[in-house]
């Protein structure tokens, strides 16, 4: 038994080696690609034991020209960061307050219809965001928020309320209903026992949906493309694609240099809070 326990256990890790490898693969092509000229790229010289086959000073591996290119020519990055980072940051913290004082709402009180306007918001999921493109696309335009900060924070925000409400009702309602009573006996009102009792044992929910929506946030790029017009409102998935005009051809040099520079933050939000990450979702799964 232990011997084909042993046995299990090292099939297991094997394939989970596999795996880990394959997914960190692409990222590591990204970062060696971005140290490469373009036409090393295009001759598929990415690796760092491949020969140089253009000229290069004699002992050098890598290039800093991708990162030189980026900093001098590509026109809008630093606007194109700032309004991304600043949409992730405040479309999470909004998406977190609002969603879950909702979640707290449909977890804590009982009313009429209470189960069924959650359904309806759990069913309000299956709707692509595709579909109501062109709907919102009317709607920025009536309220003049079409090419604004503003109107992308707002459609983030909106976008991502049913993913908090929908883990943080189940992290509510798995903690007991005798601490909230115990408070509610000391005094405490409804706002008290949401902001000192539920959310610091909410934590882990609350981690893990920031950081769902903080991803959602900085990928998304449908949205940023239909709601902006301008460089002045464009993102960096956008100005990203937008690349290939900068010079008149496509340089994949600095295409992977400004990738790798794209995904960082996102790297540095999850080693951050990768240890709530797990326990925040496997929270919001005891109850539906």
């Amino acid at each position: 038994m232990a011997v084909e326990r042993r046995s299990v256990s090292l099939t297991l890790g094997a394939i989970l080696v596999v795996v880990a490898l394959l997914s960190v693969l692409p990222f590591a092509w990204i970062i060696c690609g971005s140290f490469k000229p373009h036409l090393e790229i295009q001759r598929g010289n990415v690796w760092p034991w491949q020969a140089y086959e253009v000229e290069k000073p004699a002992g050098q591996f890598v290039t800093l020209d991708n990162y030189r290119k980026i900093a001098d020519k590509l026109s809008g990055l630093p606007t194109y960061y700032f309004n991304t980072v600043y949409l992730a940051m405040a479309g999470t913290l909004l998406s977190l307050l609002v969603g879950s004082l909702a979640a707290y709402g449909l977890a804590q009180f009982r009313f009429a219809g209470n189960k069924l306007l959650f359904t309806l918001l759990l069913l309000t999921i299956m709707i692509p965001g595709e579909v109501t493109l062109i709907g919102q696309y009317e709607l920025m335009f009536k309220l003049r928020l079409y090419d604004r900060i503003a109107g992308l924070l707002a459609a983030y925000t909106a976008g991502n309320l049913l993913l908090v409400i929908f883990i943080m009702r189940n992290v509510f309602l798995s903690i007991p209903q005798d601490l909230v009573d115990a408070a509610m006996i000391d005094g405490a009102g409804t706002w008290r026992v949401f902001w000192d009792l539920m959310v610091p044992i909410g934590r882990n929910g609350l981690a893990a949906c920031a950081i769902l929506t903080f991803l959602g946030i900085w990928n998304e790029f449908l949205f940023a493309l239909t709601f902006t017009s301008t460089e002045a409102v464009r993102t960096l998935p956008v100005g990203i694609t937008l690349l290939k005009g900068q010079w008149g051809l496509f340089n994949s040099g600095v295409l992977f240099a400004t990738v790798l520079l794209s995904f960082l933050p996102i790297v540095i939000v999850f080693v951050l809070l990768q240890k709530y990450f797990v326990r925040g979702l496997s929270a919001g799964a005891i109850k539906a």
